[in-house]
């Protein structure tokens, strides 16, 4: 029996996602960006004119191993954000999902096989030989694209972030750190003499410690000086303690896995789970005869209903999912996201009732297809911010990594899932049989939004905040 090829990619990720995680956090974001670009590329062509079906998943399990790039963008995302523009940035990346699941297909479907479908009375031998190099060749321009703009990019990561036309350097940004903070001090002390200090126009001198430095800047270079040191602060005291094993020596390979880490990367990856499995299980639903509970639709009927979810989740990203995620934070996000997903499951088999009111079964399936998108949004990217947020900037890609490595495992596994409980359910022959793979994921939802509630309130808000410095300052 030959192994899904669909599966190989995926299952090849889960492998090595966690260790590009790690390999960007030492070496920087930006040449691994290139390489897993470049990657992609090259393995898109040899695909385009491979003849063999061994040969199709030698590639896509090697092109698999060597591809980082989801992490680390990820990565970058997180790097890049705070927690007033977490919404915004990994809202980004669910725009993009969106574009490609909408804007692949197409492009696909228009270049393979060019000779049957155009019916060309004169075509080029290769591709009479490769009937799909040209799809191929597209993924591979696209991938290119992504490498010239990772050649482009700036470094986020901020081991690797090295400012040069900085005023300041980071370590004169600690020491003014420090002696703005012995300046409060002083204030709180002699409260008198504080408005007359600040008049004077920023001089900051540190008369307690042994060291005197002495910096002329402006009130307003003071004041950004001082919001610059609060980002910089650890906002809980897990970072705090990390920091502190790391300076003690006791810091190692893994010590950066906590309950925290290991949660929010198991929601993400039962998040993705729930929503592969149904990826699997609606087409094979909407394709069924309707004896065995399916809707005997085309697949052209499919993939229009498909293509208005992926049009539906690019307006909801745009327009509406950084309103909400402001209003409730990206843990009711999660939460709500999961949560509305129950009855879209439940809604999906009810449409083969409708068989003999095609309109309303329509109205139906294209209603819960744009709720799907809409749970899919809010649901993923509250995860990606959560998963965000329990890492420390010094470990954003390891962490990163490992929720990567989880939901690959099941992004390999959830087709066969899906299949399995499919030509289970299909089998059978009580009423409303069709309804039983559908619950199989109401109940995975269920098991994921119960899982929620073990994740803290503090994961809402950055664990930390690397430091950062303007280089137009």
């Amino acid at each position: 029996m030959l192994f899904p090829m669909a599966s190989l990619f995926p299952m090849a990720q889960f492998c090595t996602s966690m260790m590009w995680g790690v390999i960007s956090d030492k070496t920087g974001r930006k040449p691994w960006l290139a390489f897993g670009c470049s990657v992609s590329a090259v393995s898109a062509l040899l695909l385009g004119v491979c003849t063999t079906y061994k040969g199709a998943c030698y590639l896509r399990f090697f092109g698999g191993l060597l591809n980082g790039t989801l992490t680390i963008t990820k990565s970058a995302l997180a790097d890049l954000c705070d927690g007033t523009n977490q919404a915004k940035g990994f809202g980004i990346l669910n725009l993009a999902w969106g574009i490609g699941s909408v804007t692949g297909p197409v492009i696909s479907g228009l270049l393979a096989q060019p000779c049957v479908q155009y019916r060309m009375k004169h075509c080029l031998p290769i591709l009479e030989v490769h009937p799909f190099l040209l799809p191929c060749v597209g993924a591979a321009v696209f991938s290119i694209t992504g490498v010239i703009a990772s050649l482009s990019f700036k470094e986020t990561n901020p081991k690797q972030y090295r400012p040069m036309n900085s005023l300041f350097t980071q370590a004169s940004y600690n020491k003014i750190s420090d002696l703005a903070h012995a300046e409060d001090q002083q204030r709180q002390s002699q409260e008198g003499e504080s408005a007359h200090e600040e008049s004077k126009g920023g001089v900051l001198a540190n008369k307690s410690c042994k060291q005197k430095l002495i910096v002329v800047i402006s009130t307003d270079e003071l004041s950004s000086l001082k919001r610059m040191t609060e980002s910089k602060a650890c906002r809980s005291e897990e970072c705090g303690s990390s920091t502190r094993k790391k300076e003690h020596g006791q810091h190692t390979w893994f010590s950066w896995i906590d309950r925290n880490v290991l949660l929010a990367s198991l929601c993400y990856a039962m998040t993705g789970l729930v929503f592969i499995i149904t990826d699997e299980l609606f087409p094979m639903f909407g394709a069924a005869s309707k004896s065995v509970g399916g809707l005997n639709f085309s697949s052209s009927a499919l993939g229009l209903i498909l293509g208005e979810g992926g049009v539906v989740l690019c307006l909801y990203t745009l327009l509406l999912y950084p309103k909400v995620s402001r209003r409730l934070g990206p843990l009711k996000c999660f939460r709500l996201g999961i949560l509305s997903t129950i009855p879209i499951w439940i809604c999906f088999p009810m449409s083969s009732l409708l068989n003999n009111a095609p309109f309303l079964q329509w109205c139906l399936l294209l209603f819960c297809t744009a709720a799907r998108s809409i749970s899919a949004c809010t649901a993923f990217t509250g995860s990606l911010i959560l998963v965000s947020n329990s890492a420390t900037p010094e470990n954003m890609g390891a962490v990163t990594g490992l929720s990567h490595s989880f939901c690959s495992f099941f992004r390999a596994n959830g087709p066969a899932i899906g299949g399995l409980v499919w030509s289970y359910s299909s089998g059978k022959t009580f009423f409303l049989h069709q309804f039983l793979a559908w619950n199989f994921v109401v109940m995975l939802s269920a098991l994921t939004y119960g899982l929620s509630f073990y994740l803290p309130s503090t994961l809402i808000k950055p664990k930390c905040e690397p430091f950062r410095v303007d280089e137009n300052m």
